[in-house]
């Protein structure tokens, strides 16, 4: 895996997390300068930017509690058991993008190798026609 060594450690990150309902809960934070959301559906994360994950699930916010009074008493500061489930998903996202690049870099690969074989079987087809039209 290929990651970057500019990255920051994940005891950096600082933000809040929010009990939307009793399956989502939210953490809000920032990290290597941008901002994230690490939405955890009945245990499950799943890692996005904020302006992402906030135009993907607007309807979502409206129909909980999240506007309410009773939202406010869910909100907390990300606990080191939070963040520490955080840094698995940027971990997890890193290998999967690393994995992806590995996976481009082979079809580009095979893809320059079935090219030079059809550009020297052309290349055999032009020799031998100019030895018959010679």
């Amino acid at each position: 895996m290929d990651v970057r060594s500019d990255k920051p450690p994940f005891s950096t990150i600082s933000g809040t997390s929010v009990r939307l309902n009793e399956r989502d809960t939210i953490a809000i934070y920032r990290w290597d300068g941008l901002s994230w959301v690490a939405h955890f559906r009945d245990g499950c994360g799943e890692l996005e930017d904020a302006a992402t994950w906030f135009k993907v699930h607007a309807s979502l916010l409206r129909s909980c509690r999240v506007g309410s009074i009773a939202a406010l008493e869910t909100v907390e500061l990300l606990t080191p058991e939070m963040i520490s489930k955080i840094a698995r998903l940027h971990r997890r996202r890193d290998a999967e993008q690393a994995a992806r690049a590995h996976a481009r870099g082979d079809m580009a690969a095979a893809f320059r190798r079935t090219l030079a074989r059809w550009g020297a079987r052309l290349h055999g087809w032009r020799a031998r026609l100019v030895r018959r039209a010679g």
